[in-house]
């Protein structure tokens, strides 16, 4: 017994519904890789313009835009690559996204995890229901266009792509 399949997504078939999933991320990932490499050359101006009790030191912040900036790059390579698969009925396409999505989603929620931690013994309960909340919707809509990715390139499996 596999995991479980939809036959749409959001009014798309599961071929043009991976495709747009394919497009819309590769460009969030683009922006966010600029941003990113962007913030990590000059981190004092996030310091600048952000509150700094929740900042973490300059050379954290730093080796943390790297670290994002570096995943952001592999998500928009992956999210090209399930465009092409998509659109070229090739399966075998979609597996770096596949395997690269969860645990990008692990990590996040690991980081909201520690940082709701790192808040609990201030008075911040907005901060804190307001990443969970967060965190809640995301990891349901990640685990949602991972599902139809996975759909997708289950039904190409089964058609011998």
């Amino acid at each position: 017994m596999g995991a479980p399949e939809i036959s749409n997504c959001c009014g798309f078939t599961l071929k043009h519904g991976t495709i747009v999933i394919g497009a819309l991320q590769s460009v969030f990932a683009f922006m966010c890789l600029i941003l990113s490499a962007a913030y990590a050359v000059h981190p004092h101006e996030l310091i600048e313009m952000s509150d700094p009790s929740v900042i973490p030191k300059l050379e954290t912040l730093k080796a943390m835009l790297i670290m994002f900036a570096v995943a952001s790059a592999l998500q928009c390579v992956f999210s090209v690559m399930i465009v092409f698969g998509a659109a070229g009925n090739r399966p075998a396409l979609f597996m770096p996204w596949l395997i690269f999505n969860p645990i990008c989603l692990f990590v996040y929620e690991v980081g909201t995890l520690v940082a709701v931690i790192h808040h609990t013994s201030e008075n911040n309960a907005p901060f804190i229901v307001g990443h969970i909340v967060a965190s809640i919707l995301f990891s349901i809509l990640v685990s949602y266009l991972t599902l139809t990715v996975y759909s997708y390139r289950q039904y190409l499996k089964r058609l011998n792509f």
